[in-house]
């Protein structure tokens, strides 16, 4: 390795003659610099040129020949990248073969490329910029190069190997050494675990001021000496060329942040890489008096730049660790798109409460006492501060898992490219309200994006009024819609005992297990549906006619009821025969959860006017959109505009896109129905065991398991499924209560739960039981 640091020595007069002869160039030869190489320029003038590199022959030819390779590699994926172009010899061959003196010396012959070294000047932040994004091209360039040479060599500048450095930290001066001993202990027990799970590939391994070429405008124009490429973690060459970039007349910030910046606009960084960037440059600094040391030990001579780098290194690192490692990693994240501090949470549960008070109020609307603090979502999973992992039975939001690799990646990509509204024509919003027209099938056929299921059904009923006239609405008794003004009047279960909407009349639940018919009877769908005549008789004697019925398919709020067959169908029939419209609110009950077809309303065989949608459309991400008949829509127009400023933008569409392809791809909707069913049959088999539970029903992924003191007279344990709640938590298992008494388990879990998801709920369900 030792012999590797000195360059060969070959009279000129052998190497013009061997140019000649082997490449047939020739003129004037002038000295370049090179730690290990023997460089030369020929025949230079005004411009032009070529550069021959007389290489170290303790290297053997496979690495030269691993340089030549890349350099070829690079002109045919980026023909535009400025780096040196190979110039074959005679024979066709990358290398050819010097002998002198007895020794076989590679040799490779490069065009000359224009442009003036750097050196010692500097560069502002738009240069910096430009050299990051340059730097980050050459490694997409060379990210499908393969070459063993590389992998297995031993170069003292290699990053990965400064642990072989160490023995000459006591060379340093006493004030420096204990600087130097705690960089490379954390390097050893921090940052190099972390690089070997880092991106890896062949890399330049060498970027700094004497490896760039400006234009006489200060522009970055090329990159040179691929003399030191290795493979190695990606992220190294951005480390170096940060490190070596470093100035003491250049703000440590403006020069990094520019850096990182030019880089990640082409390779986005990982967080990883981003958090290991300072230690990196640290490390890189510090190889330099130690590579030094390790010269001086050894009887060779500093030559050339290297006495300049020597001498900036260490008053540089004593800069940055005055500036502030931990301030300069919070630059470094934010310049890589990653908040300036990785996630911390409050000490204690108690930290977290009181956190929240402070700014979001006194009283605390959440799940359990304790609450839980959660901080990660992963499928059907929900990670606690304290670090444990619960199954997740209710959430319905995240529609096809938390997190979803295939949907967050959507929303990031599109976020990186365009979000603006639906003023512009833009490809997303136009091929989500396609796919959704397609879904939704017959003539609803013109969709209004808004931001939320509020907004949407909020929205249909404003078009209901408009187009019928009438300002009269039906609801489920105990519903919810929404929380907008409007919407509240259809939302009993806001505010109850405190509900008061005049133009509303609230229909009674079609609810076979405690309501006045039954399952055993057979026409009890169309007498549940018959209770609606008395309701829209005296809206229509109160004045305010029936604009529009608003039912969730799934009557999720009323226990997730498996409404008897004809019941939706009747009160469809009757609300279109009194001059009302049908507003299938799909917020819940939409997008396969029921198991039975994509949409809830389909489930019970009725056509409504209206589709509402809303967050689970965009699996958690913020978007609603009302889909309905074009002559709706057009007479809603005829009254002036309606516009949602964020309501179909790009990013939101790219999420609901996304979803689509995820639960056609993922077949989520059979899987809806297969699993809900298993589930089902799973809760039913416990009450053999349980008494507590009165009737376990629902469709597809929405289950209802109410509990009631005793079955005979079936009063509702409200009490007990409050207690039983947390009975479930403790075993790690996370569900709701449902129903106008509290007493029902809601169990709508993400639709990509499996069976053996659903083992696990029903075994905590029956060990919970037993010890309530």
């Amino acid at each position: 390795m030792l012999d590797e640091l000195r360059p060969p020595h070959v009279p000129k007069a052998v190497i013009r003659a061997f140019a000649e002869a082997f490449y047939g160039i020739s003129g004037d030869l002038t000295p370049m610099e090179g730690e290990r190489d023997l460089n030369h320029r020929i025949g230079h003038g005004e411009g032009g040129g070529f550069i021959l590199k007389l290489c170290q022959p303790a290297e053997g030819v496979a690495i030269p020949e691993c340089q030549a390779a890349a350099l070829e590699h690079i002109a045919s994926v980026d023909p535009s990248l400025p780096v040196p172009r190979l110039v074959r010899a005679r024979d066709g061959s990358m290398l050819s073969s010097l002998s002198h003196g007895g020794i076989d010396y590679p040799v490779m012959v490069l065009e000359w490329l224009e442009g003036r070294v750097l050196g010692t000047g500097t560069l502002r932040a738009p240069r910096l910029f430009e050299l990051g994004s340059m730097l980050a091209r050459l490694g997409l360039a060379l990210r499908g190069f393969v070459s063993g040479a590389p992998a297995q060599r031993e170069l003292v500048w290699d990053t990965s190997r400064v642990s072989h450095l160490a023995p000459y930290i006591s060379c340093l001066d006493p004030q420096d050494q204990d600087m130097a001993n705690r960089i490379l202990a954390f390097h050893a027990g921090v940052t190099a675990p972390a690089m070997r799970k880092m991106r890896s590939q062949i890399i330049h391994g060498d970027i700094h001021p004497y490896n760039v070429l400006i234009q006489a405008d200060g522009q970055v124009s090329g990159l040179i000496d691929f003399g030191d490429m290795v493979h190695g973690p990606l992220i190294l060459d951005l480390a170096n060329a940060a490190s070596d970039f470093l100035s003491p007349d250049q703000k440590v910030e403006e020069t990094i942040t520019a850096l990182v910046k030019g880089y990640h606009s082409v390779i986005p960084l990982e967080e990883t890489e981003a958090d290991a960037l300072v230690d990196l440059i640290q490390v890189r600094l510090l190889m330099t008096p130690l590579i030094d040391a390790l010269k001086r030990a050894h009887g060779i001579s500093p030559q050339g730049y290297f006495e300049g780098f020597n001498g900036r290194s260490l008053p540089m690192i004593r800069a940055l660790e005055q500036f502030g490692i931990e301030r300069l990693r919070s630059i470094i994240r934010r310049a890589a798109a990653f908040p300036a501090q990785p996630s911390r949470h409050p000490a204690t549960l108690g930290d977290a409460i009181a956190r929240r008070r402070r700014v979001m109020g006194e009283k605390l609307y959440v799940f359990y006492d304790p609450p839980l603090h959660i901080i990660k979502g992963e499928g059907v999973w929900l990670t606690a501060s304290d670090g444990r992992r619960y199954l997740d039975c209710y959430n319905n939001v995240p529609h096809v898992g938390h997190c979803h690799p295939y949907v967050t990646a959507a929303i990031a990509r599109q976020a990186g490219i365009l979000c603006t509204n639906t003023r512009y024509i833009t490809d997303q919003s136009v091929e989500y309200a396609e796919r959704l027209v397609q879904l939704a099938g017959d003539d609803l056929t013109a969709v209004v994006f808004v931001n939320s299921g509020s907004e949407a059904n909020d929205l249909a009923w404003r078009m209901a009024k408009a187009f019928t006239g009438s300002t009269g609405g039906l609801a489920m008794d105990f519903a919810y819609h929404g929380v907008s003004e409007a919407i509240d009047a259809f939302s009993p279960s806001n505010s109850p005992g405190h509900w008061n909407a005049p133009h509303v009349r609230l229909l009674p639940p079609p609810d076979t297990y405690r309501g006045p018919y039954g399952s055993e009877q057979k026409d009890a769908g169309q007498r549940y549906a018959a209770l609606a005549d008395p309701l829209i008789d005296d809206l229509f004697q109160k004045g305010f006619g029936l604009a529009a019925a608003m039912i969730d398919s799934a009557f999720m709020t009323n226990g997730m009821l498996d409404a008897p067959a004809w019941y939706l169908a009747g009160i469809v029939q009757k609300v279109q025969a009194a001059g009302g419209l049908f507003i299938a609110d799909e917020v819940q009950s939409g997008f396969g959860r029921m198991g039975s077809a994509f949409w809830g309303h389909s489930h019970h065989k009725v056509k409504p006017d209206f589709i509402t949608i809303g967050k689970p459309a965009g699996n958690g991400h913020p978007i609603g959109a009302v889909i309905t008949r074009p002559d709706i829509l057009s007479h809603f127009l005829s009254f002036g505009p309606f516009f949602s400023t964020f309501g179909g933008n790009n990013v939101s569409c790219a999420a609901g896109l996304a979803v689509l392809d995820v639960i056609r791809d993922e077949e989520l909707v059979d899987n809806a129905y297969h699993c809900g069913n298993y589930l089902r049959e799973g809760l039913r088999d416990l009450m053999d065991r349980h008494a507590i539970i009165g009737d376990v029903r629902g469709v597809g992924l929405a289950t209802g398991v109410e509990l009631v003191k005793d079955r005979a007279n079936k009063n509702p344990a409200a009490s007990e499924t409050a207690r039983l709640l947390s009975l479930l938590r403790d075993e790690g298992v996370l569900i709701g209560s449902e129903g106008k008494f509290a007493n029902i388990l809601k169990i709508r879990p993400p639709i990509v739960f499996t069976r053996d998801h659903a083992d696990l709920a029903v075994a905590a369900v029956d060990r919970a039981l037993a010890r309530l």
